[in-house]
């Protein structure tokens, strides 16, 4: 019996031992990339995150600014798989986490590795290849051959027998010495072999000539994935690198066609506001289709109508364009006297301070409909003389969490909200720049819900686009919550309700928010019904409960819903997808008898049918629409 236990303390003991082992593990990312593509700023934080920390997150830094993110963790032997086998990946929080999140693959694995002892993981790019079979690179002698399908610059005139294709970049010295390609079997696929060293991140475009003399010719990228940067990224690993493109990130199988987009702009509001003059300003537009610039005013300076002075119109005439394709765009306001309106371009309500988008039909007649300067429309305007406000509050509970907060926030440091809205902040006379804090909100309680007020005299608009950021009282230095501007959505959205058109519920508390809310910013937004004048209607008050199709129908990304209820009524109405799963909630709320439209934006829903459905006392129906990207 004496043996047995003591055999048993043996074998316990030994079992305390495997299960105390650590080792040292070195974990590398090369995060140039996603920093080159605005992903990423170098104060937001990087972390692998595995089965050695239960999938938490433990943080990279670089401390050398090389873009390259390394930690040396102790790792619990008794956490690995089968006593050895390491499994991770690496996680970020980027652009002050917009762009944030978990690195993919390709083969929809885990990087793995065999851990018996310290050991130094070899850098790998984030998001790089399979990790199963690699993906690393070690600063060894590697090709890369470049392949650009050139079947869509043939097929809208380039001449292959004259053209002359290469492609240029910081390894090549640029236009000056670019790589020529060739197309040896005639497949339209243009390819050529360059020999540089695994870990470099080559910046680079295609470029094609059409009397193959020089290469002062035409550049692709017009329309790149890489938004304002315009080049392409790639990072070199260990062995040989292919590299296969569409010229502009377009797949050539694709109908092309001529046509006309026909643009107008009411600034009527602006006007109104006393922000904007019809006599001395202009207005401009610019977008994917004129290089988002100016340089051709043809296609960016719009007219003003002799007989309507407060709107704008402009034809642009588009050749061998892709069908159906998405056409970004934004309007840009022209000012004599900018003053502290430094910042001109749109911050469009409907799409969160994004771009706006409207698809190429190929038609020598299409119209886009009408729109507003940032989609104020006039039944928003806070009329001179008048006076609203609006309470925010905002749960910063994540932000004190050193876990889910690089930078975490302490006590005493100070919180702001501040706008995404040039216009708004013209409005208000608030100066717009990347530190303007605009208002402090505070925690009296300390329970990290943080409140502030915000009054808004007219002349002025009932919108609020908007970030909240904070200042670390040990430095200085400001932490932003994850949005990133640019992007779709950029910022929460909120309105204060209205009963009817330039009427506000006063006074008026927001929904709280939440600090690292990671949903679509725009969900928060609070639901305003438009009500529509007897006069515009012609009908009086509605003797029926009604709910109209949608216009457009199909649509994208936005259309408008039309509705009457004969009754004061506590109104539901709701968007369901083809399983039968709510997908947003648009309207739950009491409402006066009367006829109301709602503008409905799809943009962070997926192609497909919906169904909506309206609740109201008794009365109850549902349509279906379709939302084409």
């Amino acid at each position: 019996m004496k043996k047995a236990l003591l055999l048993f303390a043996v074998l316990l003991f030994s079992v305390s031992l495997v299960s105390a082992q650590t080792y040292n593990v070195t974990f590398k990312v090369n995060m140039n990339i996603e920093l080159n593509k605005g992903r990423l700023t170098a104060t937001d934080g990087v972390y692998a995150r595995g089965n050695f920390n239960d999938w938490g997150e433990s943080q990279l830094t670089d401390a050398d600014t090389d873009g390259i993110y390394d930690a040396v963790i102790a790792v619990d032997a008794s956490k690995l798989e089968v006593g050895t086998k390491l499994n991770y990946k690496f996680y970020h929080k980027g652009a002050n986490g917009t762009n944030g999140g978990w690195e993919s693959d390709v083969n929809g694995g885990n990087r793995t590795a065999e851990i018996t002892a310290d050991k130094a993981l070899d850098a790998a790019f984030f998001n790089s290849g399979s990790y199963s079979t690699g993906g690393y690179y070690t600063s060894v002698a590697s090709d890369v051959t470049f392949n650009v399908n050139m079947t869509l610059p043939i097929n809208m005139g380039m001449d292959p027998a004259t053209a002359t294709v290469g492609v240029a970049g910081n390894f090549n010295g640029w236009n000056t010495t670019a790589t020529t390609l060739t197309d040896a079997d005639g497949d339209k696929i243009y390819s050529g072999t360059v020999s540089v060293t695994s870990g470099e991140l080559l910046v680079y475009k295609f470029i094609y000539n059409q009397n193959g003399t020089s290469w002062e010719g035409a550049w692709d990228g017009e329309d790149d994935i890489f938004g304002n940067d315009k080049n392409r990224i790639y990072g070199v690993i260990d062995g040989a690198n292919s590299i296969e493109r569409f010229w502009n990130n377009q797949d050539p199988n694709v109908q092309l066609g001529d046509g006309n987009i026909s643009f107008t702009m009411d600034m009527s509001v602006l006007e109104e506001i006393g922000v904007f003059d019809q006599v001395t300003d202009l207005l401009q537009i610019r977008g994917g289709f004129n290089g988002w610039s100016d340089s051709d005013p043809s296609k960016s300076h719009m007219n003003q109508d002799v007989f309507n002075p407060s709107e704008w119109y402009l034809t642009i005439p588009f050749e061998k364009a892709e069908v159906n394709s998405e056409q970004t765009f934004k309007y840009y306001a022209v000012l004599a006297n900018p003053g502290i309106w430094t910042d001109s371009w749109e911050r469009p309500l409907s799409t969160g301070g994004g771009d706006r988008s409207a698809p190429f039909l190929a038609d020598p007649n299409q119209v886009v409909e009408k729109v507003y300067y940032d989609d104020v429309q006039p039944y928003l305007v806070v009329e001179s003389g008048k006076f609203v406000q609006i309470t925010f509050r905002v749960d910063m509970t994540d932000a004190y969490d050193p876990n889910k907060q690089a930078v975490p926030m302490e006590a005493a440091d100070r919180l702001f909200w501040r706008s995404r809205q040039p216009l708004f902040q013209r409005v208000l006379g608030w100066t717009d720049n990347d530190t303007q804090q605009n208002f402090e909100l505070f925690d009296p309680d300390g329970d990290k819900i943080y409140e502030g007020t915000l009054a808004v005299n007219g002349p002025a608009f009932n919108a609020f686009e908007y970030i909240y950021m904070y200042q670390k009282a040990s430095d200085a230095t400001w932490q932003r919550e994850p949005t990133a501007l640019g992007t779709t959505y950029s910022g929460r959205t909120r309105y204060i309700p209205m009963p009817a058109a330039r009427q506000f519920q006063q006074p008026y508390t927001a929904p709280l928010d939440s600090w690292l809310n990671q949903a679509d910013k725009s969900s928060q937004a609070e639901p305003i019904p438009i009500i529509l004048s007897v006069e515009e209607l012609g009908t009086g008050i509605p003797t029926t409960y009604s709910l109209d199709q949608n216009y457009p129908n199909p649509f994208n990304p936005s259309t408008t819903i039309r509705f009457a209820i004969s009754g004061d009524e506590k109104v539901s109405l709701k968007i369901y997808n083809v399983l039968g799963q709510q997908v947003s909630e648009l309207l739950n709320q009491e409402m006066k008898a009367g006829s109301y439209e709602y503008k409905f934006n799809a943009a962070n829903l997926s192609s497909g049918i919906y169904f909506y459905t309206i609740n109201a006392g008794t009365y109850t129906a549902t349509r279906k629409m379709i939302y084409l990207k």
